[in-house]
């Protein structure tokens, strides 16, 4: 077997050293609004922000986070888990009129590395799909090919960001 690689030497910091003033949780330095960690944020009231994913699975992956640090869903308030839920419904109202995507792929991680997620805080998902997702090189060379740039899918989503305060 064949592993493709591509090379995205930025991640390296990320992978081996988050950096002294970023050590502990991520999502809750950008809460705190550490200027030394890398963040697209489109809403953020007292108990959820709505964040970009700086290394999306596709063009408008964007992640739901309650701002005080949790790990497990029970961990939640019946507030919080409410606001969760229907600020990962407005987040994907804002994908639809922004980026009209096909479909969704929507999950949770907690619990950590076992979960599939790489930041031990509870977190919401939400990855917009395309009918034309997959092209030569995902297929081929199982590399995914971004079409677009985080800063200027973050600009047309701050056009329509008003959806996530309603």
């Amino acid at each position: 077997m064949y592993i493709n690689y591509l090379w995205a030497n930025s991640r390296m910091k990320w992978v081996k050293n988050p950096g002294k003033k970023t050590r502990g949780c991520t999502f809750c330095g950008i809460a705190k609004g550490n200027p030394d960690i890398p963040k697209k944020v489109l809403y953020k009231d007292k108990d959820m922000m709505v964040i970009m994913n700086i290394f999306p699975y596709n063009v408008g992956h964007l992640q739901v986070v309650p701002v005080r640090h949790v790990v497990w869903l029970e961990d939640l308030t019946g507030e919080e888990f409410d606001k969760l839920f229907k600020m990962v419904k407005k987040t994907i109202m804002l994908l639809k009129k922004t980026l009209n995507p096909s479909g969704f792929n929507v999950g949770l991680n907690f619990g950590g590395g076992v979960s599939g997620g790489s930041i031990l805080h509870l977190h919401a998902q939400i990855v917009p799909r395309y009918e034309r997702d997959l092209g030569f090189m995902e297929v081929t060379a199982e590399t995914k090919v971004m079409p677009e740039s985080l800063d200027r899918t973050y600009r047309k989503l701050m056009k329509n960001v008003k959806i996530l305060g309603d």
